[in-house]
């Protein structure tokens, strides 16, 4: 079997996605298919070209029994609408570039960029006539409307369109859970054997529970006395991180709690501008940490926060939550009630659910486990017995081969080996 993975982000790229198509790209390879992964060069989230890399048409790299394929695109810093909107359609054509240098495809798997990437990627399966498996992460454009990055009717309507036609040229889509399939089946009228619900996975041995007094939290000055609040990953749009500068205002009166950002994201530099600004000094930002050191960047917290933007709850589930769980640490998610992130919260008893944007509730949740440490370890045991039933690597692994392989059975007929350029 030959598949094409094709994605926005990938490593040196440090975000969940880039390492979840990697270690995807792995499995398929140790089974036995023959892997390309179709990507662009590394620029995110800064728009600058990571070091040791240069312009070229199209750079092809060898890892661990499967293919990357680069292919130029346009980089640039601008968080313009515009600007971002040039980049992620040059990286579609990337793409192109990506499958020009890979075997014929029975299955290719579109890894995003919104709408773009699962549309590009069903023009090289039409070509190659192959099966197209769509991973839909965040739906657009749903959130683009709310954000406020599409106003004007035309584009609105014109972006509908797209999505509409990315779902029938997909013959499976891969979603992050139920309420994400509820939404494509009963408001996109997407047919329901097409979606198959499969949660982002991680690895145990990447993020392991340790002592909070650990080398990292050393290294960054952070001492046993201080309870520290995590928020670690993307602080993204949709994150409504302003909450946290917000909440830390209501607990300056507690000087031995740090709020602590580590991550990167569009919504970063302006939240740490505000923050020194307001003279918050119990407000700290990071930026990602090397992999080898996230087990203990994760355990140096007492208590980790999700957050996201009132009613975004619907159309994204942050991936950072897993990293949480797999640490045993307890969980505040300032998020809609009724959305999936706050019902994984609440069956896997991992924490609390407070509502988004409410700086008082997000404090109190805070002061709540700050008085109670028996409730926080009881909240993160009980977070790390369900990551590893329900999240660990292999086990989530096996739902994306079964897919992969369900799809590729009546193409792999017609193909099995061949190669061919496009």
């Amino acid at each position: 079997m030959n598949v094409l993975i094709t994605t926005q982000i990938y490593v040196p790229e440090t975000q969940a996605s880039a390492v979840l198509v990697q270690e995807l790209a792995g499995a398929l390879a140790q089974r036995g298919a023959q892997v390309t992964v179709a990507a662009g060069f590394p620029h995110h989230p800064y728009g600058r070209l990571y070091p040791g890399f240069r312009w070229q048409w199209c750079r092809v790299e060898q890892e661990d029994g499967f293919r990357v394929a680069r292919g130029w695109h346009l980089i640039h810093p601008s968080p313009s609408v515009v600007v971002r909107g040039l980049v992620y359609a040059s990286q579609c054509a990337a793409f192109l570039l990506g499958a020009a240098h890979s075997p014929r495809p029975d299955v290719v798997v579109s890894y995003g960029p919104p709408l773009g990437g699962p549309l590009t990627s069903a023009v090289i399966a039409r070509q190659a006539r192959a099966k197209l498996v769509s991973v839909v992460y965040d739906i657009y454009p749903d959130i683009a409307v709310e954000l406020g990055y599409l106003r004007q009717p035309q584009l609105i309507r014109a972006a509908a369109l797209a999505e509409d036609l990315m779902y029938r040229l997909s013959d499976r889509i891969v979603v992050l859970s139920e309420g994400f399939r509820r939404t494509l089946v009963q408001d996109k009228g997407v047919p329901p054997e097409k979606v198959a619900v499969i949660p982002v996975w991680l690895d145990a041995r990447d993020i392991e529970p340790r002592d909070r007094d650990n080398p990292w939290r050393r290294e960054m000055g952070i001492g046993p006395e201080k309870f520290v609040v995590l928020y670690a990953g993307t602080i993204g749009l949709v994150a409504g991180a302003e909450v946290i500068l917000a909440a830390a205002r209501r607990l300056a009166a507690y000087p031995d709690i740090l709020l602590l950002m580590v991550g990167a994201g569009q919504a970063k530099d302006d939240l740490e501008v505000k923050a020194r600004q307001a003279g918050l000094d119990n407000i700290r930002f990071l930026p990602f940490q090397p992999r080898e050191r996230l087990s203990d960047m994760q355990s140096a917290a007492d208590v980790s926060l999700v957050t996201l933007a009132p009613g975004r709850g619907k159309t994204s589930v942050p991936s950072k939550v897993l990293g949480y769980m797999a640490a045993a640490r307890p969980v505040i998610a300032a998020v809609d009630l009724d959305c999936d992130t706050a019902d994984l919260i609440r069956k896997a008893g991992c924490g609390v659910v407070v509502p988004p944007g409410e700086p008082v509730t997000l404090a109190a949740a805070v002061l709540h486990y700050y008085r109670r440490p028996e409730a926080r370890r009881t909240a993160g045991e009980a977070g790390y017995r369900y990551f590893l039933s329900h999240f660990e690597k292999e086990r989530v692994l096996q739902q994306y081969l079964e897919v992969i392989q369900s799809v590729a059975a009546p193409s792999c007929q017609h193909h099995p080996t061949q190669p061919g350029a496009h």
